[in-house]
């Protein structure tokens, strides 16, 4: 059957590239249907516990989008007046950003005063033309008495403040946050340019969301050229062969397109994750071919003509290239175990382009040989000799290598326990990014840059009011105030205590919760009555005043101690707290905390079940179930030798690192279904012993193997370029690991198979035992 169809590709191979083009270029054409989203909370899957509470929590209180103008006046003094002009204007013409639900600075801010038994609320600056040096003076005064403002919209030596502009983004709308952040930078670079002695940057989740996309995009650009000029560079060096390099290059570049353009058409909304594929799936694609062109030279060196060359490199390739694009499929396609949708989205993508890669691997490729004059390779004798060379290296030393790489192995995955799984998403960028800039200044100059939310409900109606709730939700936050790492919380009950003092006279002593209910709800109305209708409580506390929100700032930290630090809050409000209904940690922060674990159990329950099909595959490829087992550990080695170096260099396992298990998992197996099968036709067909065997698979295969790790490598390796940590991090890992795939399967897999030959009766089952 083989055969027939071989001729037919040979026979008919214009035919085949014509269509083989045409199919590709109509997939391609859904390149320009694709979308792309910036929003996190794409990160997380629908039945998410996390997210589903967060979302709640929004319905309540508002979404939780966010841009910040972080001003840093040079003379370090915000109380000037140049720049309180430049807060109140930049306030005031925040409101016309798109999407705008709330404004707050130290512009707005609603200061309040007791005029007889009534309160008065009014913005701290209300006409920047009125700031004589006694209004300046006065506004000090006020902003640094105020325990609400510091470390929140300024810091106790005033040297710095923001503008925060709450959105309240359309779900339909993916574009919706790039609006935003475009008119956002705008607005930023007409006042830096107006008031050049501030320096103003934009942060927040939106603009760390938009941030993350152009960053992918950056990636795009850079990457897949770097991708490609690494491709070609390897193949000219390794292959010597112009054509040869030219249709790989074809291959898969088309693979390439045709999985972006099929996910186009499909109407897939894509994340930023997704910019990932172009360059994985052009690496993966190049084996396949690497493998055949090797074979075709090999054949055309030997005297062979062309069309027998392309038959017999198919007919001993076919085999193996079906299991190897199955095995890495398999892998990727673990990936929808994942926790995290895009990460499902990634491995679905991968392995399409993988599918993609096969079929034209079989068809468009040994059409282009048969067509085009890709004459004998300028590759020479020289790399098969050295290859003769090194395999009788290796057969010479074969127990000396079982025993050193055993105790590499057994060293390196000693070291995987000291690697934590934690995340740090305010290190997704580094220091080129505005983003990461305006990070690190307000965690340094300002408040901190995660936050924890804490819905605390009283079960009545306004029950808020209650002054034993207000004194709970005081030692809550008195508690949350004396834990390393936090910096700013925020409640009610601050509130209502400002109100108390006002009401008093600004009598120190009354800066206490109300005696009662009916003062604290009469305190409530008066301050609300004054406040504009877009600046009410309704971020604070729900409709029904049943219930309010404590919002915790906590500095730059991990995941880990986010999930800490929530653990002991639990344990507090459980003892203090009982009568009440209280929530978990909420907010984005918190539910990335949280996702690193569950994809990590979700990841190692999906490795398992592809480890499992993975060697169902073996068996039936090598057609023996112990040989089929045996190769699983090299194929388990390689992952497990990468996470151990992992874990002695870096020591941190984020949520980019765990997809790698899976992302490994099906490529690694290539070079032993390659190797083995090398070696499985030298003893089966040709009756070979066991050191023949071994020297046939290591000349046929083993400059092929060679070569593609090489590519794959440094396929990979481009990714670390990245300014983007997932990017650098999942491609450095991915290249450590394939760079031990190859080494167990030269320095490791031979050994283990010559250890056996002092046990015959074994070998000989192995080997001859029929899969079925």
């Amino acid at each position: 059957m083989l055969e027939r169809y071989l001729n037919h590709i040979t026979r008919w191979h214009k035919p085949t590239v014509f269509i083989s083009v045409l199919v590709v270029l109509i997939l391609a054409a859904g390149v320009t249907r694709i979308q792309l989203t910036n929003d996190f909370r794409i990160y997380f899957g629908k039945d998410n516990p996390q997210l589903s509470a967060f979302e709640q929590l929004e319905e309540t209180f508002g979404r939780q989008d966010l841009v910040y103008f972080f001003l840093q006046p040079k003379s370090k003094d915000v109380f000037d007046r140049q720049v309180l002009s430049l807060v109140w204007e930049l306030t005031e013409q925040s409101w016309d950003l798109p999407y705008v639900d709330r404004v707050n600075s130290l512009s707005n801010y609603q200061h309040t005063e007791a005029k007889d038994d009534e309160l008065a609320t009014d913005y701290l600056i209300n006409d920047p033309n009125l700031l004589t040096d006694e209004a300046i003076q006065r506004i000090r005064q006020i902003v640094l008495n105020e325990p609400v403002l510091i470390n929140n919209m300024i810091p106790p030596d005033g040297s710095v403040t923001g503008v925060g502009v709450r959105l309240r983004l359309p779900v339909s709308r993916n574009q919706a946050a790039d609006e935003v952040v475009i008119a956002a930078r705008k607005l930023m670079r007409e006042f830096q340019q107006r008031y050049p002695d501030v320096d103003i940057s934009l942060g927040g989740n939106t603009s760390a969301g938009v941030t993350l996309g152009e960053a992918v995009n950056q990636d795009l650009k850079t990457l897949v050229s770097l991708s490609y000029l690494i491709i070609v560079i390897g193949l000219m060096v390794l292959l010597r062969s112009l054509k040869g390099m030219l249709v790989t290059i074809l291959l898969v570049t088309f693979a390439t397109l045709a999985t972006m353009g099929t996910y186009g058409w499909l109407g897939f909304v894509l994340t930023p994750v997704a910019g990932w594929v172009p360059s994985v799936v052009m690496t993966i694609a190049v084996a396949d071919s690497v493998h055949i062109l090797i074979s075709y030279f090999h054949g055309l060196r030997n005297g062979v003509g062309k069309k027998e060359a392309i038959r017999e490199s198919m007919r001993i390739n076919a085999n193996p290239v079906l299991v190897t694009s199955l095995t890495t499929m398999i892998g990727v396609l673990c990936l929808n175990f994942s926790d995290s949708p895009p990460y499902q989205d990634l491995g679905n993508m991968v392995a399409l382009g993988v599918f993609y890669a096969y079929l034209l691997s079989m068809t468009f490729l040994p059409a282009m040989l048969s067509w085009l004059t890709v004459g004998r390779s300028h590759m020479n004798r020289g790399p098969s000799k050295g290859m003769d060379i090194f395999s009788a290296w290796v057969m010479q030393n074969h127990r000396a290598l079982l025993v050193s790489m055993g105790l590499l192995l057994v060293v390196l995955i000693s070291f995987i326990g000291r690697n934590e799984l934690t995340e740090r998403w305010h290190e997704y960028f580094d220091e080129s990014f505005e983003t990461r800039q305006t990070i690190e200044s307000i965690n340094e100059k300002l408040t901190g840059v995660h936050y924890i939310r804490y819905l605390i409900k009283t079960g009545k109606p306004g029950g808020i009011h209650d002054p034993a709730y207000l004194d709970m939700l005081e030692a809550f936050a008195n508690w949350y105030r004396q834990q390393p790492g936090v910096a700013y919380v925020t409640s009610l009950v601050d509130i209502s205590k400002r109100l108390n003092k006002t009401l008093h006279n600004d009598q120190q002593d009354w800066y206490r919760v109300p005696g009662s209910s009916e003062l604290a709800a009469q305190l409530f109305l008066l301050y609300e009555l004054g406040l504009p209708r877009e600046l009410n409580l309704d971020n604070l506390v729900n409709l029904e005043r049943s219930a309010s929100l404590v919002t915790v700032s906590v500095h730059k930290t991990d995941s880990e101690f986010l999930l800490d630090l929530d653990q002991r809050a639990q344990g507090w409000l459980a003892q203090h707290a009982a009568d009440y209904f209280t929530s978990e940690g909420t907010g984005l922060d918190m539910v990335f905390a949280h996702i690193n674990h569950r994809n990590i159990s979700s990841l190692l329950l999906g490795a398992g079940l592809g480890l499992v099909l993975i060697s169902f595959v073996l068996m039936v490829a090598l057609r023996s179930v112990k040989l089929g087992l045996l190769s699983l550990i090299p194929n388990l080695a390689p992952a497990a030798m990468a996470y151990g170096a992992w874990g002695l260099f870096i020591g941190r396992v984020d949520l980019s690192a765990s997809v790698v298990i899976c992302m490994s998992m099906g490529i690694v197996v290539d070079d032993t279904v390659h190797f083995l099968s090398k070696y499985l036709r030298a003893r089966r067909e040709y009756g070979y012993d066991i050191v023949q065997g071994m020297q046939y698979a290591f000349h046929t295969v083993g400059v092929a193997l060679s070569i593609t790790t090489v590519v794959l490598v440094s396929g990979f390796l481009v990714l670390v370029a990245s300014h983007f940590s997932p990017t650098w991090v999942s491609g450095l890992l991915m290249a450590i690991t394939l760079s031990f795939a190859l080494l167990a399967d030269f320095f490791f897999l031979p050994p283990l198979l010559m250890a056996l030959d002092s046990r015959p009766h074994l070998l000989s089952n192995i080997v001859n035992d029929e899969a079925g």
